[in-house]
C-alpha cells in the first residue's frame, strides 16, 4: 500500500519525536527507580539502557519501511557499506580520534595525573574486540542511523549544513539528557554544559564525514565508535575527580569544527553530487 509522503519538516519531527519516546520509554523508569520511584531489577537495568540507545534507529527504521517498503529499507540501510572513499576519511574517522586523546591523557600526565597502565599488552589486544562492540551495540549503531542517516537527510536541504549540524547537536544532546540521572552511565560522570558543546561539535564533524564522503554512513559510524573506544577520558573523572582531559578533548573537537566552518567544508545544503533519486531521502 502506498503511503502519504509527510515533507522533509514534518518527517524530522515525527521521526525526533519517536526516537525521543522508545529511548525515554527505556530510560525513565532507571532515572526514577534512582529516586526511589518504582524498581528495576539490576539484572534488566543494562539490558534497558542498551535498548534506549537504539531509539533513533528503531524510528528511522520504521519511518523508512512504513513510506517505501524493503526497497526503501534497503537502501537506507546500504548507507553503512559505502567504503570506496579516499583514505583520507579513513584517517579522519578513525585514527583522529585516537591521536586527540593520546596527546590529551599525555598532558594529563604531564601535570601529574595518572592513566590507565597502557603497557599491559591485553588492554590492547583488546581494542578490536571493544571497538566492534562499542560499533554494535554502544552507540554508534542505535544513533547514527538515526541522527545523520535519516534526520540530516531531511534537515540540511532546508536549513543548510552547518544549522541542521547544529539542531541535531542539541537535539542529540537533549536526548541523552536521562542518562545523566542514571548512576553507572559516561554521562553521570559529566557536566551537561561541556557535553552539549562537545556534542554540537561532533555533530558539525559528522556532518562533514557524512557529506564529504558522499553520504557514507559508515565513517560517522567508524568515528563515533573511535570516539567511544580509545583509552577514554571519563575513567579519569570516575578515579581522579577531574574533567580537564574531558573539557581539553571538547575545546579540540571544538576547535577542528570551527575550522571545517572557516575553510566553507561546513557551507550549502548538502552533497549534491549523488543522485537524489539513489539516496534514501526518497523513503521520507
Amino acid at each position: 500500500m502506498i503511503r502519504p509522503r509527510l515533507s522533509p519538516t514534518r518527517s524530522a519531527i515525527v521521526f525526533t519525536v519517536n526516537a525521543f519516546a522508545i529511548s525515554w520509554l527505556c530510560w525513565l523508569p532507571l532515572v526514577a527507580a534512582n529516586h526511589h520511584i518504582g524498581l528495576v531489577p539490576p539484572s534488566v537495568a543494562p539490558l534497558l539502557i542498551v535498548l534506549g540507545t537504539f531509539g533513533p534507529f528503531f524510528a528511522a527504521i520504521a519511518m523508512v519501511a512504513r513510506a517505501s517498503g524493503f526497497r526503501g529499507l534497503g537502501t537506507f540501510l546500504s548507507q553503512a557499506f559505502r567504503w570506496r572513499v579516499g583514505i583520507k576519511w579513513y584517517a579522519a574517522a578513525l585514527l583522529a580520534p585516537a591521536a586527540i586523546r593520546i596527546v590529551v591523557l599525555y598532558i594529563h600526565v604531564l601535570k601529574g595525573g595518572s592513566i590507565p597502565d597502557l603497557s599491559d599488552t591485553t588492554r590492547w589486544l583488546a581494542i578490536p574486540t571493544t571497538f566492534l562492540l562499542v560499533l554494535l551495540i554502544g552507540g554508534p549503531t542505535g544513533e547514527e542511523f538515526g541522527w545523520r542517516g535519516f534526520l540530516l537527510q531531511r534537515v540540511q536541504p532546508v536549513i543548510g549544513m552547518l544549522w541542521a549540524s547544529i539542531v541535531i547537536g542539541l537535539i542529540s544532546a537533549l536526548w541523552h539528557l536521562p542518562l545523566f540521572g542514571i548512576p553507572g552511565t559516561a554521562q553521570s560522570h559529566l557536566p551537561f554544559v561541556v557535553f552539549l558543546v562537545r556534542t554540537v561539535a561532533l555533530s558539525i564533524i559528522s556532518t562533514w564525514l557524512y557529506n564529504g564522503t558522499r553520504r557514507s554512513l559508515l565513517f560517522v559510524l567508524l568515528f563515533h565508535a573511535s570516539l567511544n573506544t580509545w583509552p577514554n577520558t571519563v575513567y579519569i573523572i570516575e578515579t581522579q575527580g577531574t574533567i580537564a582531559p574531558y573539557v581539553s578533548t571538547t575545546i579540540i573537537y571544538s576547535g577542528w569544527a570551527l575550522q571545517l566552518l572557516i575553510l566553507g567544508l561546513i557551507r550549502g545544503r548538502g552533497d549534491r553530487r549523488q543522485p537524489e533519486e539513489a539516496t534514501p531521502a526518497v523513503a521520507a
